[in-house]
């Protein structure tokens, strides 16, 4: 029996709401109508779906990995209406970014603030997500383009460094080494609490070689995937981070001191974009406006503490 798309749409509205009831709601439809589609989309993808008991729907782990891809597929529905909307009702389209943790307060302020003065009819759908996700955003083209510090080893996507900023170290403003006037040391952090980015992370990679080679042990019982979450760690924990950014306009937490780090280590602030997709001319306007701001990006704080 050959799917029809009204079956993945109660498939999609059951798993959704949580229930044949909700549901039939959504879609307007009779709740006998759902249970005989769903009936149906299990008939054609050839096994059972949900488990059926106390007159509830549960979903078996099969529909659960399916309903993942259906997901995509709706999200990427979703865009084109979004688009084809921006266009009827402004004229100029949407702009699809995805944006790390740690880059969207400079994003935001920068070159999408620039990007919302220059283009008013134009609208901007931005995603937050992880460096990781954030790069499998960009290659399933949910995104026109993206902003990250990672390195990208997916031939899906492809990378422009268009700048570079200097790591810091951050503190709680009450912490002792937030008194010093001079930029913290790996020596400095001989058995500190220290709140460690996902050992899946280049960063983390980066930042562990360097206390290596310094010979300093640190306390590594805490780590988190964002810079967001680690900043939480930090003030909660009275802990030490070394972040990828950093400055009064990225860490704008009256709980933390940033302060320079020696060895300088520098995080690459790559545009990403899909390998072979043309870009629009919006998504090519900030392009070149995000790669101004990123080159305009200087050391957080100089030689102050």
């Amino acid at each position: 029996m050959a799917l029809t798309l009204r079956q993945v749409e109660a498939f999609h509205a059951v798993m959704s709401t949580g229930g044949v009831t909700r549901a039939a709601e959504l879609l307007g439809v009779s709740q006998p109508a759902i249970s005989r589609m769903i009936a149906e989309f299990e008939a054609g993808v050839g096994f059972p779906l949900f488990l059926r008991a106390s007159r509830t729907l549960v979903p078996t782990p099969r529909a659960r990995a399916l309903h993942a891809e259906v997901e995509r597929s709706f999200l990427g529905l979703g865009h084109i209406a979004a688009i084809a909307a921006g266009l009827r009702e402004r004229g100029e389209g949407q702009l699809r970014l995805v944006v790390v943790p740690s880059l969207l307060p400079m994003a935001s302020a920068g070159p999408v603030a620039e990007f919302v003065r220059r283009f008013p009819a134009a609208a901007v759908s931005i995603e937050v997500a992880a460096a990781l996700n954030a790069i499998d955003w960009a290659a399933a083209r949910h995104a026109d383009l993206g902003l990250t510090t990672e390195d990208i080893a997916n031939p899906s996507v492809i990378a422009e460094q268009i700048g570079s900023i200097a790591a810091v170290c951050a503190m709680p403003v009450a912490h002792k080494l937030a008194a010093l006037r001079r930029p913290i040391r790996p020596h400095d952090l001989e058995g500190a609490l220290f709140v460690s980015f996902r050992p899946d992370s280049a960063f983390r990679a980066e930042i562990d070689r360097v206390f290596a080679a310094a010979g300093v042990a640190r306390d590594l019982r805490v780590e988190a995937r964002t810079t967001a979450a680690v900043c939480e760690l930090v003030a909660a924990l009275g802990g030490i981070a070394i972040l990828p950014v950093g400055g009064p306009h990225l860490i704008a937490d009256s709980r933390l001191a940033v302060r320079r780090f020696l060895p300088r280590l520098e995080s690459r602030i790559k545009l990403i974009r899909p390998t072979g997709a043309t870009l629009s001319p919006l998504a090519s306007e900030f392009a070149a406006i995000a790669a101004r701001a990123a080159a305009a990006q200087r050391d957080p704080g100089g030689d102050a503490p």
